[in-house]
C-alpha cells in the first residue's frame, strides 16, 4: 500500500489505492521507541495547526488518520474510524489537540483529543450506540484474484477479486495458502458482508466479506 515507508501500492480496475505515505520530514522515531505510558499516568496535550496533505485509512479502507503539514514538520494524526465522516467535514486547515505516542511500528503519531476546522470542533468520544446492531448478510460467490491485500506488517489479510470484492481472512490462515491462492486463481467463498457503521467513511466502495469458507480447485477450506 505505502511506498515511502515500505507499504505496497495496489491497482484495482485501473484505480490505485494506498495507505498514506510517510513524508521524509515526519517526526523521526527513536531506534527503540519509549514504552506506552503506564495506565493512570498523565499525558501532556499538544496543539498543532496546519494543512492536511494526505488522508490514510485502515485495512478496510475506512479513514482513520491524516498527515498535517504544520509548516515546520509533517505530523501523522490518528483518529477513530467512527469519526471519519465528521473529521472529513472539517476541511483542509485544521487545529488538532492530542497526545504524542509511538505506534507499534515505532512511528510517532498524534492521537487526537479534539480537532477543529470550518468553524466546527470534533471531540474523541465513543460511537453513539444504535438502537440495535445491524445484522451482517450471509453471502456466497466466486471471482478471480486480482491482488493480495497486504497490511503494513507484510501479512496477507485478504484477496482482492476482479469484481471489487475483498475476501477478508486471518493472516495465520493466509500463510498456509501461498502456493494454493495466487493472482489469477478462481476462488469461491461464503461469509458475511461487512456493514459500514455510522460515521465511518470508506475511501473506495469495495464489498468486504468476512470469509467463513473459501473453495479452490473443488476443495473447500474453513477459514474463519
Amino acid at each position: 500500500m505505502k511506498t515511502k515507508n515500505g507499504f505496497l501500492v495496489f491497482f484495482l480496475m485501473g484505480v490505485p489505492f494506498a495507505v498514506s505515505a510517510q513524508p521524509a520530514e515526519l517526526y523521526a522515531p527513536q531506534s527503540v521507541p519509549p514504552p506506552m505510558p503506564p495506565a493512570g499516568r498523565i499525558e501532556q496535550v499538544t496543539t498543532v495547526n496546519g494543512a492536511v496533505t494526505e488522508w490514510t485509512y485502515n485495512d478496510d479502507f475506512e479513514y482513520d488518520g491524516l498527515y498535517l503539514n504544520t509548516g515546520s514538520a509533517t505530523l501523522f494524526v490518528k483518529f477513530p474510524p467512527h469519526l471519519g465522516q465528521q473529521v472529513r467535514a472539517l476541511g483542509k486547515n485544521l487545529s488538532v489537540s492530542g497526545v504524542l505516542r509511538y505506534n507499534p511500528e515505532g512511528v510517532q503519531e498524534l492521537k487526537m483529543v479534539s480537532m477543529s476546522g470550518n468553524g466546527q470542533t470534533v471531540y474523541d468520544q465513543p460511537p453513539i450506540p444504535g438502537a440495535a446492531p445491524i445484522q451482517e448478510q450471509y453471502v456466497n460467490g466466486e471471482g478471480k484474484v486480482s491482488q493480495m491485500q497486504i497490511n503494513k506488517r507484510g501479512d496477507v489479510v485478504g484477496y482482492i477479486l476482479e469484481n471489487g470484492v475483498i475476501l477478508r481472512i486471518p493472516p495465520h490462515i493466509a500463510r498456509q495458502f501461498p502456493q494454493i491462492v495466487q493472482t489469477g486463481s478462481v476462488i469461491g467463498y461464503t461469509g458475511f458482508e461487512k456493514v459500514l457503521k455510522t460515521g465511518h467513511v470508506r475511501a473506495y466502495n469495495y464489498k468486504i466479506i468476512r470469509c467463513q469458507t473459501i473453495s479452490i480447485n473443488g476443495t473447500q477450506y474453513l477459514v474463519r
